[in-house]
């Protein structure tokens, strides 16, 4: 079965690893903030890439959960890592 998907400011995320979001104007440029589950939170303008999106995925070790985070052709990306121990995989094509 496909999990849902969410599209925000064209970014592909599937619709479970999103606790919410928002977007402002800044100099005139939309701005997209995600906060992610796992308390990660990412920041990044509307894309042009109809390519871009953001996995996710928890990793447990000896009891500690660990993020994973693997974000995908997205320009200006901004990454404010969670509290808890994390791997982050950032790709442009």
């Amino acid at each position: 079965m496909d999990r849902e998907k969410l599209n925000i400011g064209n970014v592909n995320f599937d619709k479970d690893s999103v606790l919410c979001s928002k977007y402002v104007y800044e100099k005139g440029q939309k701005l997209n903030y995600v906060f992610l589950v796992g308390g990660t939170k990412i920041m990044f303008p509307d894309q042009e890439n109809k390519n871009a999106a953001v996995s996710l995925a928890t990793n447990y070790n000896s009891e500690v959960s660990e993020v994973c985070a693997w974000f995908n052709n997205i320009k200006g990306l901004i990454i404010e890592e969670s509290p808890q121990k994390g791997n982050y995989y950032v790709r442009e094509t």
